[in-house]
């Protein structure tokens, strides 16, 4: 492969009141469009992939852990932070939303660990859990509304990623020594299958 261009995204204005410069510690590229998110301090900034342009940047309160496009949204991004709050980031009108806050507000999480997150266009909810642990939960994004929900399994192993299919309703969730639990029928959970 050829790379034909090489874009520098101009990262020194974040967080101009920090004296130390801040290093970028999540990314996400927009699944349709030449658009570029990067995470650095408690800034998401856009940019267009192709020419290197910043578009707009949103303080979102924490530090990011892991973030993805909308896919349900043209322009909008799912982070989940430091402080385990998940927050939706609209770029066009600059605004963040809560979607989940946890329960016990003492709880923290670095940019080390290992979240998985994982979200479907066909609707407005994310899916999301903590590496090796036995549960997933799902929330709705600001077009869904939906309060968080913990998915009623019989998961015996802790997970290691999700999935959504793209065109069908679909939920994987790997779990630990090769085992998929598959979630099927419009995300109401009722149907599930395991394969060993």
């Amino acid at each position: 492969m050829e790379w034909a261009t090489v874009q520098h995204l101009d990262l020194r204005h974040v967080g101009r009141n920090i004296n130390m410069p801040l290093q970028p510690h999540a990314a996400a590229f927009h699944p349709s469009q030449a658009l570029i998110a990067a995470a650095i301090g408690t800034y998401i900034i856009e940019f267009d992939a192709i020419t290197g342009s910043k578009l707009s940047s949103v303080e979102i309160g924490a530090p990011v852990v892991r973030m993805s496009y909308s896919p349900t949204s043209a322009h909008s991004m799912v982070a989940i932070l430091e402080d385990c709050t998940i927050r939706s980031c609209d770029f066009d009108s600059e605004q963040t939303f809560v979607l989940h806050s946890p329960e016990k507000k003492m709880e923290h999480i670095s940019s080390n660990t290992e979240v998985h997150l994982a979200l479907t266009p066909l609707q407005p909810v994310v899916f999301f859990g903590f590496h090796k642990r036995m549960s997933v939960t799902v929330v709705g994004t600001v077009e869904g509304g939906r309060t968080p929900t913990k998915i009623k399994s019989d998961l015996k192993k802790p997970i290691v990623n999700l999935a959504c299919h793209p065109r069908l309703p679909v939920l994987v969730i790997y779990l630990v020594q090769t085992s998929l639990f598959i979630f099927i029928s419009s995300f109401n959970f009722s149907l599930h299958h395991q394969i060993d």
